[in-house]
């Protein structure tokens, strides 16, 4: 082509325009992180539905929601009919539980729990053990068009949890978590939400004239080996864990008077937590259907609950208890690698 005709092409594109291309598709992982941002920069109210599904029981939480970006946000509980008039104020990392019946208030760290999606935010963990993608078609919650981003376990290939973000806000509007067998064991949804930015400062005012109580928690520590090291006592750890579980917190809490190690395990999904102390201080199961089983030939309890299993044993000196979303024979296999 001569040098004069390709001068007149290009020319062409100058004063016409080149049609732009279209702006890059967030990939799964990017649309997860936007979401889980959303609220430190969009305002809403609405309705929340929380529901946590067993075999024994299932646990239904609704209340209303008021939140003023970056972090204020407050909880009104209209069920259960035990936390009904309660209400929870989050500022910042501070929440503030108002137990209208006991005239107190309970002063813990807080945590967004409506836009979690990884386990105490362990967004590494979780992209090492699940892989995140788009699902096929369209969905639509409270009459607002979703993307959903399912989550899926990188070793098993199932489904272990289904996310739907809110197309234009990213705020995610409704969450599932799915079993091993594909069934739903838990659920967060928005009703009635709205988008607004004229929430009052009022809202978040802390009631005057109630008791303040500060929950007295050990430092939790990333460092497990550290959180090993304060027990006050020859601490034992698991020396098998699932594929895809890491430690990822420890303390040491004072349970019943007994100093009792925590230690905290997570795979970005489901957690275990594991449970040791010293003295005669066994976990009390009066309360739940507890059947009998063993531990590496010592014997042990165990309460199934849907997903959750707590499985609870001695080897004398020392009591254990491990309580999480996997099944009896996993918790087992886990007990038994820690006795020497």
């Amino acid at each position: 082509m001569a040098l004069s005709r390709i001068k007149l092409l290009l020319g062409a594109l100058l004063l016409t325009g080149a049609t732009p291309a279209p702006p890059a598709t967030p990939s799964p992982v990017d649309m997860l992180r936007d979401a889980m941002r959303a609220p430190q920069h969009i305002s809403y109210e609405g309705e929340v539905q929380v529901l946590r599904i067993g075999t024994q029981r299932s646990r239904v939480e609704i209340y209303r929601i008021e939140h003023r970006a970056p972090g204020m946000t407050r909880r009104w509980y209209s069920a259960p009919q035990a936390l009904y008039g309660d209400s929870v104020i989050t500022r910042g990392s501070t929440t503030y539980s108002v137990d209208v019946k006991r005239q107190r208030l309970v002063v813990t760290s807080g945590d967004d729990t409506d836009q979690q999606v990884a386990a105490r935010g362990n967004f590494g963990i979780l992209l090492a053990n699940y892989d995140a993608v788009y699902a096929p078609g369209t969905a639509t919650i409270d009459g607002r068009p979703t993307i959903v981003v399912l989550l899926n376990n990188k070793y098993t290939g199932q489904t272990a949890m289904r996310v739907h973000i809110d197309a234009k806000t990213h705020l995610i509007l409704e969450r599932q978590q799915f079993a091993p067998n594909g069934s739903v064991i838990a659920q967060m949804r928005f009703e009635q939400l709205r988008y607004t930015n004229a929430i009052p400062a009022e809202v978040f005012e802390l009631p005057a004239g109630l008791a303040r109580v500060d929950e007295t928690h050990g430092d939790e520590s990333m460092d497990v080996a550290h959180a090993i090291s304060t027990a006050g006592f020859p601490a034992l750890e698991p020396k098998y864990l699932p594929e895809g579980f890491r430690p990822i917190a420890g303390d040491v809490a004072t349970i019943k008077s007994v100093p009792t190690l925590h230690l905290l395990y997570s795979d970005g999904i489901r957690t275990f937590s594991f449970f040791q102390n010293e003295r005669d201080a066994a976990i009390d199961l009066s309360h739940f259907r507890a059947a009998a089983t063993n531990v590496a030939n010592h014997p042990a309890q165990y309460v199934e609950d849907g997903p959750t299993t707590l499985l609870a044993w001695s080897d004398g000196n020392r009591h254990f208890a491990l309580v999480g979303d996997l099944s009896l024979s996993e918790l087992e296999r886990i007990g038994a690698s820690v006795l020497p």
